[in-house]
């Protein structure tokens, strides 16, 4: 078992509030991923879970127990850090059964079990092989292991991968996942990566300036995204604003259907993504098509990214077929309606 619940967190380094109104659930057996950028306080609230960092208010609740007031030892939730901090004086297996000797449960059924993890995380055969020895990956694995061990209810991963290289880190996201997959260990996994993030979690949360802004599946909040700075955080480059007659949504870019209920005479903020735009040749646009000139191109490898100047201001599109456009070149933007996305209405824009 091993039911997760963070309750109003508030936490401070000194006078200061790092993180403020945390609420999070995590259910037993599930990945959820805590992302953000530097400095929004993900670490910081892994390190409360943990018992690293006290609270100024809230609480922390393991399986239905309050843990917020005990040791880290007593609270079953163990943290995998960034760096490995693995003993330099101790083997492979002697770093994996730190915490079952300090814990005086170093008998033959533990050594046993350290063999084990040592097979899970692709290390078998390798509990005699010195620290040094091993290559950064191979270190984390270790780390991974040490917490494995532990047969904890929580597991915390404090970007873990961050330190790899592109090869590595894929190795090592589909190894914790076909972990996570095959033991059902629930795990708060912090991560600025987006991708990361996205692809290994069953629900992202999304922190921004130690408030958590959004929760769900990884597709709600790449395509559903709640605010606009939720959206910015994901990619979202195309933001116009217009008011909602007779069930369309009208501005400067066009006039585009939504939703019944969505509500006449206010002015909405609305987005697209890149991916979403249509580009067509200026000369062959289909109709409702919006017309612009390309302002500049960056090729990123599967995709272009294009910048057009249009009525409503410069729109990004992201194209596979990009590798033809200049400079100044006319083309016409398509922005298939099912594809914006209309953000609540603000109180200071309301009609």
């Amino acid at each position: 078992m091993g039911h997760l619940e963070l309750e109003n967190l508030e936490i401070r380094y000194g006078g200061v509030v790092v993180v403020t109104g945390f609420d999070l659930e995590v259910a037993d057996g599930e990945m959820v991923s805590l992302l953000g950028p530097s400095g929004a306080g993900k670490t910081t609230v892994l390190k409360a879970v943990a018992g690293l960092v006290p609270l100024a208010s809230g609480a922390i609740r393991i399986d239905g127990r309050p843990v917020q007031h005990l040791p880290p030892e007593k609270r079953a939730a163990v943290m995998v850090f960034q760096k490995p901090l693995l003993f330099p004086f101790m083997n492979v297996g002697q770093n994996v059964g730190f915490g079952l000797r300090a814990q005086g449960r170093l008998d033959g059924e533990a050594h046993r079990r350290i063999e084990a993890i040592l097979e899970m995380v692709q290390l078998a055969g390798m509990g005699r092989r010195k620290v040094h020895e091993l290559s950064g990956g191979q270190q984390q694995r270790v780390a991974l292991a040490r917490a494995l061990v532990l047969k904890p209810a929580v597991l915390l991963l404090d970007e873990p991968l961050s330190s790899l290289d592109a090869a590595l880190r894929q190795q090592m996201r589909d190894l914790i996942q076909a972990i996570q997959a095959a033991t059902r260990l629930t795990t708060l996994f912090v991560t600025h990566d987006q991708a990361e993030a996205l692809m290994m979690s069953h629900r992202v949360s999304l922190l921004l300036n130690g408030r958590l802004r959004q929760v769900g599946e990884p597709r709600q909040l790449f395509y559903r995204p709640a605010d606009p700075e939720v959206a910015r955080f994901f990619g979202g480059d195309n933001f116009f604003q217009g008011r909602v007659r007779g069930g369309c949504l009208e501005t400067a870019l066009g006039a585009f259907s939504v939703a019944a209920g969505e509500g006449n005479g206010h002015l909405r903020t609305a987005t697209i993504r890149p991916e979403d735009i249509r580009l067509h040749p200026a000369a062959r646009a289909p109709r409702g098509c919006v017309m612009g000139r390309v302002l500049r191109t960056a090729f990123e490898g599967i995709a272009t990214r294009v910048w057009v100047e249009s009525p409503g201001g410069t729109l990004v599109v992201l194209t596979s077929e990009g590798e033809d456009l200049r400079a100044g070149q006319a083309v016409a933007l398509e922005l298939p309606a099912a594809r914006i996305r209309l953000f609540p209405p603000t109180g200071s824009h309301g009609a």
